[in-house]
């Protein structure tokens, strides 16, 4: 049956990254989009596919050999769950774009101003501002915000309901959570490159709270950091969820500690916008998250980390954050992935040197 098969999921995501290349292709030649656009733009779209080819293992990952609860196999349950509220949420998503397409041709002067991606452009940039930057960077706290209260309220709730199971349970809930928000934000940028009268009113109010005038003629980066994060889920708890808060948590007050400095922060290097204070405040939260993200795995068993590894990945991670800001205020390579993919990539390094299992 249908219902039970990965394919619907799948086949939206090779969708969306076919659509994605197709934009790459159509816009290689512009004058306007430097080397380091596009190969971002390309990365995006890699790590879109690749979630459509490691989605089924994740299934099966989570599922393993368990029973489900309603239905009898965890992995035909865990398929269900995918297609209704990831499947179901795009269905919806859809429609809604429909609507607002049907409102287009009912009242073609919404064409000139509301609807025109010209006009959009014009006013986002008119409007954007320090504000309109918190804005976003609150927006980049909700990954490690969703984790953590999965975890919490399954764990606390449904324990004697799932057993031993309960973590995979937890954990392909928030897959469920955040591809729904990847996706539907993965669909806006497609609406707003394509078709611009397809995005309803509220889903514009949207866009200019989540995009960087840089983002304007090519894709939200917002997006990519949630596939980013997806290769460390067949790491153990602890790892998935330090790379986690360190980019979603540390890289965001790093951001606006620089923001709410102003005009007295000091700029390092000169002719970029990083400052000092943002580097300092990132080693600070870097540190203060990979404490806390053990500290939470430890108390709900999902690690043992003692107190002198835990200080000692804190630091080293924190050292790697600072590295990672000056790499790209220089290479203008997003820092959505290069955070979780060096950081991660360091992290297993620490645990396998230090005998720790990383599974």
């Amino acid at each position: 049956m249908v219902i039970f098969s990965y394919l619907p999921v799948t086949i939206l995501c090779l969708i969306f990254a076919a659509i994605m290349f197709i934009h790459i292709i159509k816009t290689w030649n512009s004058e306007n989009k430097s080397a380091y656009k596009k190969i971002n733009e390309i990365i995006y779209t890699l790590l879109t596919l690749a979630f459509a080819i490691l989605y089924p293992f994740l299934i099966i990952k989570f599922a393993g050999n368990n029973d489900g609860i309603i239905i009898p196999k965890a992995v035909d349950e865990l398929t269900l769950l995918g297609n209704i509220f990831i499947v179901g949420v795009m269905i919806c998503v859809a429609f809604w774009g429909i609507s607002a397409k049907l409102r287009t041709i009912r009242n073609p002067e919404l064409l000139i101003d509301q609807h025109n991606y010209e006009v959009f452009c014009k006013e986002f940039l008119e409007e954007y501002s320090e504000r309109s930057q918190i804005k976003r960077r609150i927006t980049h706290i909700l990954p490690g915000a969703v984790v953590g209260l999965s975890i919490a309220i399954v764990y606390y709730f449904f324990f004697e309901l799932l057993g031993n199971a309960w973590i995979d349970y937890a954990l392909f809930i928030t897959i469920i959570i955040g591809i729904d928000f990847a996706f539907t934000l993965i669909a806006q940028d497609l609406i707003r490159l394509f078709d611009f009268s397809y995005m309803p009113p509220t889903a514009i109010k949207m866009c200019k709270a989540g995009l960087t005038p840089d983002e304007l003629d090519s894709f939200s980066s917002t997006s990519v950091m949630v596939f980013s994060f997806v290769p460390f889920i067949i790491f153990s708890f602890p790892i998935l969820f330090i790379v986690i808060l360190i980019t979603s948590v540390a890289d965001a007050m790093a951001s606006m500690i620089g923001i709410f400095k102003g005009d007295k922060k000091h700029h390092f290097p000169k002719s970029t916008n990083k400052s000092i204070e943002g580097y300092i405040g990132g080693f600070i939260f870097t540190f203060i998250c990979t404490v806390f993200a053990v500290v939470f795995s430890n108390h709900f068993r999902l690690s043992n980390w003692g107190l002198e590894l835990t200080f000692y990945v804190a630091l080293i991670l924190s050292i790697v954050f600072v590295f990672i800001d000056l790499l790209t205020s220089k290479i203008k390579l997003q820092d959505n992935y290069l955070n979780p993919f060096i950081t991660g990539f360091v992290l297993i390094l620490i645990l396998i040197s230090a005998n720790i299992s990383v599974y």
